[in-house]
């Protein structure tokens, strides 16, 4: 019976299950043993009892002939230490009068047949015998008090052992479960350690014949997966060299091309501005000026291309620490220089002079190449794109859509940073917003642009277990898009 595939599949452990498997067989087994005992020690009590009855009605016999010596008139034998829980018994005639019995005795005669056999009254158990002599009967009772009694004694003293073994057993199926199970619990540790960079084959655990077949196959896995990636990487590296060239070569081309036909329509445009020759130029001109900028959008497309591939292919994976500020510094010179008159990339780092993460120091250069060229892009011109970068116990303020939320997320980012990336544009719709970072998916189809800056970033982030958050418009404002990344930071160095 197969699981909908609309009911999530509830998480279990296999040493759980084992234990309540096992320990719920031993103590239905043991059940079944304690009742059988039960059972069986009844009725071995109750047939020693009877016997005993049995054996103090023949013992009995002398009393009929001492009855006969002494005569009637002595029909009570008062014996010492007699308890309610002693035998009684009564000698009779075949009328039915009692003509002794002990002092536990009832006067009366118990009412049972005057036949050989056991009957069960209300409060004894009776034998009936005959005497040696004819008119003469034995009638022997016990109390059902003591029967009940020693029964239930004797069932507690063979069941109790049964009962006080089941924590004993239940610990020594845990330890032995524990135990047979610590091989498959090593190798789920070297398997939880593989990723994140780490493909290492699991090294030799002494495993049982059942679970070292799952060794040998994800061992086999881990090097294909290995193999294909180097030469994912491989063929991302070379392509991007082979590619670069071609495009670089034709964009000088073209550029020298233009130069070459600006220079030559100077004589004839001075002598007849209106002459063909003149229109030939400037249409030339114009065909070549698409060229180029045709060149560069395939320069850039190429380039954003080679990043995706980069990024799919596993490059940040790596759990380096490394400088956060250097790395977006460098970045932000790069597309907007610092000696501009009015940059247009302001970074707000407040008292921070370092801030060490875990990740991969290029691909983290990667990530806000592209999350800057997308605001920069995008945001009209003459206005600023904004970085706010904090580090620190609680969640800032800047981070939060909700800052009522901020208390119950502060325990979740204890040892993460936060950088945000601002800029002003129209809102989005939240259907845009959620697809935005697929590739080729674009905010505004008539800004110049390839649609992969945002998913290469994504690609990146998750690779680097990033928090990447996407809000438009900016919490608390009408407009703007924000892109808020949750970086983990390094441990304190020891």
């Amino acid at each position: 019976m197969t699981s909908s595939p609309d009911k999530p599949v509830r998480p279990w452990r296999l040493a759980t299950r084992l234990i309540r498997g096992v320990t719920g067989v031993v103590i239905g087994c043991l059940a079944i043993v304690a009742l059988m005992t039960a059972g069986f020690t009844k009725y071995e009590i109750t047939e020693r009892l009877d016997d005993s009855l049995q054996e103090v009605g023949e013992r009995l016999q002398f009393a009929v002939l001492a009855l006969n010596q002494q005569g009637p008139g002595h029909d009570v034998a008062h014996l010492s230490d007699i308890k309610p829980t002693s035998l009684a018994y009564q000698i009779t005639d075949t009328a039915g009068h009692v003509l002794l019995r002990s002092s536990n005795a009832p006067a009366v005669r118990f009412s049972v047949p005057l036949s050989s056999g056991f009957y069960m009254l209300p409060q004894f158990r009776v034998y009936v015998t005959p005497a040696a002599q004819v008119d003469r009967f034995i009638l022997v009772g016990e109390p059902r008090l003591h029967r009940t009694q020693a029964t239930n004694k004797a069932i507690l003293i063979a069941v109790l052992p049964i009962i006080g073994s089941v924590p004993c057993i239940w610990l020594l199926v845990i330890w032995i479960v524990r135990r047979g199970l610590r091989p498959l619990v090593r190798l789920q540790d070297e398997i939880r350690e593989r990723g994140s960079g780490n493909l290492k084959p699991v090294p030799e655990l002494a495993l049982p014949v059942e679970l070292s077949t799952i060794q040998v196959a994800v061992n086999s896995l881990l090097e294909r997966l290995q193999k294909a990636l180097s030469a994912e990487r491989a063929f991302a590296a070379n392509a991007a060299h082979e590619l670069r060239n071609p495009i670089a070569a034709l964009l000088a081309q073209a550029q020298m091309l233009r130069s070459t036909a600006l220079r030559k329509p100077s004589g004839a445009a001075n002598a007849n501005p209106e002459s063909d020759a003149a229109q030939d130029t400037a249409n030339t001109r114009q065909r070549l000026d698409a060229l180029i900028s045709q060149i560069h959008r395939l320069s850039r497309t190429v380039e954003k291309l080679l990043q995706l591939s980069r990024a799919v292919a596993g490059t940040a994976l790596r759990r380096d620490r490394f400088d956060l500020l250097p790395v977006l510094h460098v970045v932000a010179d790069e597309l907007d220089r610092p000696d501009h008159a009015c940059p247009r990339i302001l970074i707000e780092t407040g008292n921070l002079t370092q801030l060490e993460v875990l990740g991969d120091l290029d691909a983290a250069g990667i990530l806000f190449r592209n999350l800057l060229e997308n605001a920069l892009r995008h945001s009209p011109q003459g206005s600023a794109v904004q970085v706010h970068v904090t580090a620190s116990s609680a969640l800032p303020a800047c981070c939060v859509a909700d800052t009522s939320a901020a208390a119950d997320q502060a325990q979740a980012y204890e040892h993460s940073a936060c950088v945000t990336i601002q800029n002003t544009c129209p809102p989005l719709g939240p259907d845009l917003l959620n697809r935005l970072t697929d590739p080729f998916v674009r905010g505004n189809p008539s800004t110049e642009g390839s649609g992969l800056g945002l998913a290469i970033a994504r690609t990146i982030a998750r690779q680097m277990a990033i928090r990447m958050d996407l809000f438009s418009p900016i919490p608390g404002q009408d407009d703007g898009f924000m892109v808020q990344l949750t970086f983990q930071k390094a441990p304190p160095r020891a």
